[in-house]
């Protein structure tokens, strides 16, 4: 399925607040079809071989994290479009405090500080349970 770009004569001019509600917004809609998607691959495991259900189930976990990296770049965008400052500076401390997911948090941070050579720390105690 292919989908056409919107087009319009007029140029549209929103505030840098506005463009990230309306990301938000969307993030939101493609972390939407990501649970269905992952919904129906969930049902559909019992049809896949019993020696490859470790493989999808690998492939599903991802699917999950991509779910949950949408839902966080979208609590992202919604948190700094909720507080927009007068000089056009965001508060990006206080904004990804709200993250669920650490890398996530610690890209951002350093791509905002400018050390994205840092190596994302090891989280102990993560489990994975299937």
């Amino acid at each position: 399925m292919t989908a056409m770009a919107a087009t319009t004569d007029e140029h549209i001019w929103i505030s840098p607040a506005q463009v990230l509600a309306v990301l938000a917004t969307e993030l939101a809609h493609a972390g939407e079809a990501c649970q269905r998607l992952d919904g129906a691959l969930g049902g559909l495991l019992h049809l896949v071989a019993p020696d490859e259900r470790m493989k999808v189930m690998q492939e599903l976990h991802a699917v999950d994290l991509l779910n949950q990296h949408l839902a966080a770049l979208g609590a992202l965008a919604h948190q700094v479009s909720a507080r927009p400052q007068a000089d056009g500076a965001v508060d990006l401390t206080t904004a990804l405090q709200g993250l669920t997911l650490g890398d996530v948090a610690r890209r951002i941070q350093a791509a905002a500080t400018g050390d994205a050579g840092a190596q994302p720390e090891e989280e102990e105690g993560d489990l994975d349970l299937f």
